[in-house]
C-alpha cells in the first residue's frame, strides 16, 4: 500500500511480500514523480468526498460483522468523547447491519484521545446491550477502572442511550437497503431445501432467512 507521505505498509492480512518483491516496491515509491503523487492526492481527496456523500458506495453487508457507526454516516459530527481523570477518551460504537437479526446489542471501543497515534491499541471493549437486564449482567464483568470510565462516558455524553438506540435503528435501515440493493445471485429457490444453509450467508436455515421474503 502507497502512502501519500511516501511510505510504504502493507495491507491487513498481506502476505510478506518476497525479497524481489519489496525491492520493486521500495524501488517505484522512492521514484514516484511528483506529478503522479499530486494526481493520487487529488483522487484520493475525490474518492473521500464521494465517499462521504454516498456511503452505500462502499459498505458491503456481511451477515454478523459489526460495522463502525461513522463508517456508515461519516458526516456525523456527535462524536462518543468524554473525560476520565482530567484526561480525554472516546469510544467508538459498531453494529450488527443485518436487519434479520435482532440481537439488540451495540460494541462499544475505548480509546484514549491520542492524535499523535494513528495506530494506538484500544482500552477495552464493551458490548451494550439495549436491554437494561441483559446490560446490568454483562457490567457484572467489568473491573473497576471499566466500569468508571463506563460511568464517565454516561455522565459526559448527553442521552448516550437515546443516541444508540436511534442509531441502532440507522445501521438496520442500512443493512436493509444492502440486502435489497444486492445483485441477483443467480440462484433458483426451488433447488433450495428448507433446511439447507441459506446462499445468502447469513448461517441460518433458508427457511427461517430469505425463504421469509418470498412468501
Amino acid at each position: 500500500m502507497l502512502n501519500l507521505n511516501k511510505t510504504h505498509s502493507l495491507l491487513p492480512n498481506q502476505t510478506k511480500p518476497s525479497k524481489t518483491q519489496m525491492d520493486i516496491i521500495k524501488g517505484f515509491v522512492k521514484n514516484i514523480q511528483d506529478e503522479l503523487l499530486v494526481l493520487l492526492k487529488q483522487r484520493y481527496l475525490e474518492s473521500k468526498a464521494y465517499g462521504e456523500k454516498n456511503p452505500m458506495s462502499y459498505l458491503v453487508f456481511e451477515p454478523g460483522r459489526y460495522i463502525n457507526y461513522l463508517e456508515a454516516f461519516p458526516r456525523n459530527t456527535h462524536s462518543l468523547d468524554f473525560s476520565y481523570n482530567n484526561e480525554k477518551y472516546f469510544l467508538e460504537d459498531a453494529y450488527d447491519l443485518d436487519p434479520r437479526n435482532n440481537n439488540k446489542d451495540v460494541r462499544f471501543t475505548f480509546y484514549k484521545f491520542e492524535l499523535d497515534n494513528e495506530k494506538q491499541a484500544p482500552l477495552f471493549n464493551y458490548a451494550y446491550y439495549l436491554d437494561e437486564a441483559l446490560r446490568e449482567e454483562t457490567d457484572k464483568k467489568l473491573g473497576s477502572m471499566e466500569i468508571d470510565m463506563l460511568m464517565e462516558a454516561n455522565q459526559f455524553i448527553p442521552n448516550l442511550p437515546d443516541v444508540i438506540k436511534s442509531r441502532y435503528k440507522e445501521m438496520k435501515q442500512i443493512g436493509k437497503q444492502l440486502i435489497e440493493s444486492k445483485p441477483a445471485t443467480g440462484f433458483t429457490p426451488g433447488k433450495i431445501s428448507r433446511n439447507d444453509e441459506c446462499p445468502c450467508g447469513s448461517g441460518k436455515k433458508y427457511k427461517k432467512c430469505c425463504a421469509l421474503k418470498l412468501n
